[in-house]
């Protein structure tokens, strides 16, 4: 097992987050809404506004952020019972190793305090992913047809939730 700090980011880590942030988008692209290119050039200032929005979730092997989560809360009164887990990205070097089993433990343990349900998607054919969710206690309950659309090539996706109260 990799020693690996969970930690929640502030706006004190905003180059941390930049720096995982953008190589998620590079060496992942299939996975996020946004691309690297769309966000390569953005200031500083965004990356803190991102932290400021969300509760985002680090992973650090020496020092080193390589892993990521984002934990938003709903903002309505009658949805805030319940908070979307997203931008989950581990290094790849770093993949397989416990490290994202370590930050899913971290957002469900943060989350009893603050939300009833954890809700997220994922790519159909993001089979480890899924597997992953599942052992976490996350259940399907649909599926998103057409939900994402990248280079005219649709990407569908399993919606999932995790009930934490």
């Amino acid at each position: 097992m990799l020693n690996v700090k969970i930690k929640i980011l502030s706006v004190d880590n905003s180059n941390d987050f930049r720096t995982i942030r953008l190589s998620a988008l590079k060496k992942s692209p299939e996975m996020f809404g946004s691309t690297y290119i769309a966000e390569v050039e953005k200031s500083l200032n965004f990356f803190k506004n991102c932290l400021s929005s969300s509760i985002v979730f680090g992973a650090y092997h020496e020092n080193r952020i390589i892993g990521l989560a984002t934990l938003t809360q709903e903002s309505g009164i009658k949805f805030s019972h319940k908070a979307t887990l997203s931008s989950v990205f581990i290094e790849p070097e770093f993949q397989q190793k416990g490290v994202a089993g370590n930050l899913l433990s971290a957002v469900i343990d943060y989350s009893k305090k603050y939300v009833e349900q954890i809700l997220l998607t994922v790519a159909d054919d993001n089979k480890p992913s899924i597997h992953l969710y599942k052992k976490f206690g996350f259940e399907v309950y649909g599926i998103e047809i057409q939900a994402m659309k990248d280079n005219g090539q649709y990407i569908d996706e399993v919606l999932m939730k995790r009930f934490v109260s």
